[in-house]
């Protein structure tokens, strides 16, 4: 039978472990129309290493939304035909990436995820919770 000190140890030991393993969720807000800029990390965890992939996700879908594969000669940028050219990844440096949607609609409001694969690190996940703020309603005067 465990102590009740015993239990607490064990209950602080899984909560510090459960937070640790979970990554953090990034939070950006853009307004209907506008702008957004959801950060990616590229930072590999062994060096030296580079990242081969770069995928986003959107929501609980399966299939990535956006592409950027570096394996080749020439890097290579896809994307999901329904995003109508509004979303491009641009690398800023070895560690950043931004993804920007513009111009942004009510319809891109979602958790995004960020999935780096690197060519020796363990994968890599960026969250990002993209709130989007609806333009307000004009008064129509009679």
């Amino acid at each position: 039978m465990m102590s009740s000190a015993g239990f607490l140890v064990l209950v602080l030991v899984l909560i510090v472990t459960c937070s640790e393993a979970e990554p953090a969720t990034e939070f950006v807000e853009a307004s209907d129309g506008g702008t957004a800029s959801l950060p990616c990390n590229l930072t590999p965890a062994l060096t030296p290493d580079r990242y081969s992939v770069v995928l986003w996700y959107r929501g609980v879908e399966e299939s990535p939304i956006y592409k950027y594969d570096v394996r080749g000669a020439h890097p290579q940028h896809w994307a999901e035909s329904s995003l109508q050219n509004r979303y491009f990844l641009r690398i800023i440096d070895d560690h950043r990436a931004m993804m920007s949607v513009s111009p942004t609609k009510l319809s891109d409001e979602q958790v995004f995820h960020c999935r780096v694969d690197f060519q020796n690190s363990p994968t890599r996940i960026t969250h990002v919770n993209l709130t989007i703020i609806a333009k307000p309603t004009e008064k129509v005067q009679s």
